[in-house]
């Protein structure tokens, strides 16, 4: 017999990204109206985690997707994206149904196309679109400075060099999309302890990115004078290609021809073929910003022997070590983290 009311259960280190949250959005649920209750369920529905571990133990709101969806009993940190909020967000538009106007609120759980991060001390930067920036702007996030017009991205790599996400080990969390499938975000939500694996979080799940990596790279590249390649779809062509699956061997002996020293550029790149495949959008980001970042990668990369490079010129990459979207396909598009 399942016993209600036992003691919280410990915090799991995979559970941290819901701390965050919850903890960075408390104001967001002083406002809401949404009574909660005791579930009769195991776990909640949306994160599938069990009541003693969620951040407001054996509490949960009833929900009901769409008017006549069946009522399931979701953790108030799951619940929370969903709160609509005049005062922290504010007023996105009203709705017009004859004459009567009925004013809509912001939710986190709606903000298409913005990203945010929450550092290990539980603050809350939202990056926003400039159409929903100007709805947002004089709402208390708006007024305290937590809004911008920046990808998300590049936010990450602002609160980085600020040393706002100090200390790393301590975890932060980096949403690229809030998008509308809250669902989608909140079954998974990664925490990043380490820019070996940033995990970047949206409503198509979590995926993780090696910034470690690149950031290395972008120091090997800045040594050998390639700075202004490193951003280039030109220049990374060879490397995509084979990312994918798709070798040429002939073009990829001339790149190695173009660049000074080979061997160092290829064992500093990420091992990971998605990560190979971000490389020129994520590189167009970290190298204006290099030698703010290179505290966090204090490694030098060195030369490797020449076996290295006709190892890498004979040996195609895999294509796929991560999960992707089933039937998608891979393609190294500019805008696909941001």
């Amino acid at each position: 017999m399942t016993v209600y009311g036992a003691a919280p259960a410990p915090v799991r280190p995979q559970h941290m990204g819901y701390q965050l949250l919850y903890q960075a959005t408390s104001a967001l649920r002083r406002g809401s109206f949404a009574a909660t209750l005791t579930p009769t369920t195991l776990n909640c529905a949306c994160c599938d985690r069990r009541w003693a571990e969620v951040e407001a133990p054996f509490k949960a709101v009833e929900y009901h997707y769409g008017k006549c969806g069946e009522a399931e009993y979701v953790c108030l940190t799951c619940y929370t994206p969903r709160i609509p909020s005049q005062d922290i967000l504010g007023l996105e538009r009203m709705n017009v149904t004859g004459k009567t106007q009925t004013p809509i609120y912001g939710k986190l759980g709606m903000l298409v196309g913005s990203g945010g991060i929450i550092t290990p001390e539980a603050e809350l930067y939202l990056t926003l679109p400039p159409k929903l920036f100007e709805k947002y702007r004089d709402g208390e996030w708006g007024q305290q400075g937590r809004l911008s017009i920046e990808k998300p991205f590049v936010r990450l790599i602002s609160l980085l060099i600020q040393g706002t996400l100090d200390p790393i080990e301590d975890g932060f969390v980096y949403i690229e999309n809030w998008g509308r499938k809250v669902d989608g975000l909140m079954r998974q939500l990664m925490p990043t302890t380490s820019l070996h694996e940033l995990w970047c979080n949206s409503e198509n799940g979590a995926s993780v990115l090696d910034l470690h990596a690149i950031i290395t790279t972008a120091q090997v590249m800045s040594d050998q004078g390639l700075d202004s390649q490193a951003g280039r779809f030109a220049f990374w062509k060879p490397i995509l290609d084979a990312a994918k699956g798709q070798r040429d061997d002939k073009a990829f002996a001339q790149w190695l021809e173009n660049v000074p020293d080979p061997a160092a550029l290829l064992q500093a790149i990420p091992t990971d073929p998605y990560d190979r495949l971000r490389l020129p959008a994520v590189l167009g980001w970290v190298m204006p910003h290099l030698d703010k970042l290179l505290p966090y990668c204090q490694t030098k990369i060195q030369s490797s022997p020449a076996t290295f490079l006709s190892a890498q010129s004979s040996t195609q990459p895999p294509v796929a070590s991560k999960p992707s979207n089933e039937g998608a396909q891979v393609e190294p598009e500019q805008g696909n983290l941001f």
